[in-house]
């Protein structure tokens, strides 16, 4: 957080608006936490320079203003959407826990109802491809002029574009972080204090040494992009220390817990639903897709014989993976209820959200949140893990690396070679449990 921005939360009159201890009540990692408590003093602090000296005082009005002033500012269509979410969020808590006083006027959220101008869901906002990348929207473009951000994203042209889209949202985020507390700056007036600042204000938020290293090359791409535009004079990421990541090696479900996963169903869900969930699970841990990868399937991707997938991975490259005996099934299972969602506009996406729309990678994450629950797995886990655990599986029951190396799509065998070394820990701890001098 920026000096003026600690100086704003240490402000006395936003004592009565109680964020720590509203912060307090949020089930969300650290870093989330901490953001969203950012988020808000940015909010209160618009809201009290009107006069507002505790929730009860905010207006309608006050909200809508500062709704129009984060667009009027270049902030980006996703940062202005959470932020009005996060302040909607807030004045329910403020509602259920601040009564007004004996003979006053209720107390009602001001924040109801109000949306920006501008959503992630238009037209052109959503997703270009069949997952959950963002298209190329003529508003969205606009905001952040002066930063050119996305003339920087069309300059990427030889990363995917998930990169592209992560080194975009890096970028937009910095550029949102310099604005909360000098809203005319400009990529040449930023500095190394900035940029040391700003990452060590991610450091107190709670975010992983990987995060801030990504967000560090990120802001080092921009920068040596702004200079050769002429955007930028000076890169301030020169000596700018990285810190380290450390190597971590992949967390795998074992056997019986990813069988009970991907079997569990919702008996009050409708059949295309759960026939759709079954499908993803089979697919996620039967043939080891990524979930961007499952998101972009289409009906032409399965084989005439149903025994095989069409899969288009990173950098475009197109590989054939064989289906498990059950993934065969479920796919057959979702293809005779498939219509049941498929709309005018669906075209020809394999696996389908209740709108008709591509599954989106939060579709999918969603999805298997509720199968843990159902399948009572402690603490969750992500779709990643499941293409974790099939590489694991299959190293341990005899898959020579190359074979594995083909089926995840991995261009480089060393990636592949994780999987070597958490097969080695597990061996390492069945041995520890079971010898008796171990």
């Amino acid at each position: 957080m920026s000096a003026a921005a600690q100086s704003r939360v240490k402000s006395p009159s936003l004592d009565q608006f109680e964020l720590s201890r509203y912060a307090k009540t949020l089930a969300l990692g650290e870093s989330v936490r901490m953001g969203r408590l950012s988020d808000l003093t940015h909010a209160v602090s618009f809201f009290v320079k009107r006069k507002a000296t505790t929730p009860m005082s905010v207006t309608e009005s006050a909200v809508v203003e500062y709704c129009d002033q984060l667009e009027a500012d270049g902030y980006s269509v996703e940062t202005v959407e959470q932020r009005m979410s996060a302040v909607s969020a807030y004045f329910t808590w403020c509602v259920r826990t601040m009564k007004a006083s004996r003979g006053s006027e209720p107390f009602t959220n001001p924040a109801v109802g109000i949306a920006p101008s501008h959503l992630s869901s238009c037209a052109q906002c959503r997703a270009a491809t069949n997952n959950s990348l963002k298209g190329d929207c003529v508003v969205r473009n606009k905001r952040l002029k002066k930063w050119a951000i996305a003339q920087f994203e069309s300059s990427l042209t030889a990363s995917a574009a998930n990169t592209r889209a992560a080194y975009r949202r890096d970028v937009e985020l910095f550029a949102e972080w310099m604005l909360d507390s000098m809203p005319a700056v400009v990529p040449n007036m930023v500095e190394k204090e900035h940029v040391r600042e700003y990452l060590a204000a991610l450091h107190d938020r709670g975010a992983t040494s990987r995060t801030i290293a990504r967000r560090v090359a990120s802001l080092r791409r921009y920068f040596a992009w702004a200079i050769r535009s002429g955007t930028s004079k000076t890169n301030p990421t020169d000596a700018v220390h990285t810190p380290t990541v450390k190597g971590r090696l992949p967390r795998p479900l074992d056997a019986e817990t990813v069988a009970r996963l991907v079997s569990t169903e919702d008996d009050d869900a409708p059949e295309w639903r759960r026939a759709r969930d079954r499908v993803v699970l089979e697919i996620l841990y039967g043939s080891g897709l990524r979930v961007s990868e499952v998101c972009g399937l289409t009906l032409q991707s399965v084989s005439s014989d149903g025994s095989s997938l069409r899969v288009m991975g990173k950098g475009s490259k197109e590989r054939m993976v064989p289906l498990s005996a059950p993934a065969t099934e479920a796919i057959r299972r979702w293809l005779v209820v498939r219509h049941e969602v498929a709309g005018e506009t669906t075209g020809s996406s394999l696996v389908l959200s209740a709108r008709g729309n591509a599954l989106s990678r939060r579709d999918c994450t969603r999805l298997l949140d509720e199968a843990c629950e159902r399948a009572e797995i402690p603490g969750g886990t992500h779709p990643h893990a499941l293409r974790h655990s099939f590489a694991t599986h299959l190293m341990d029951n005899g898959a020579d690396t190359r074979s594995i190396q083909e089926l995840l799509g991995h261009s480089d065998a060393s990636t592949t070679q994780r999987y070597t070394h958490v097969s080695k820990e597990r061996l390492r701890l069945v041995y520890s449990e079971s010898h008796p001098r171990a």
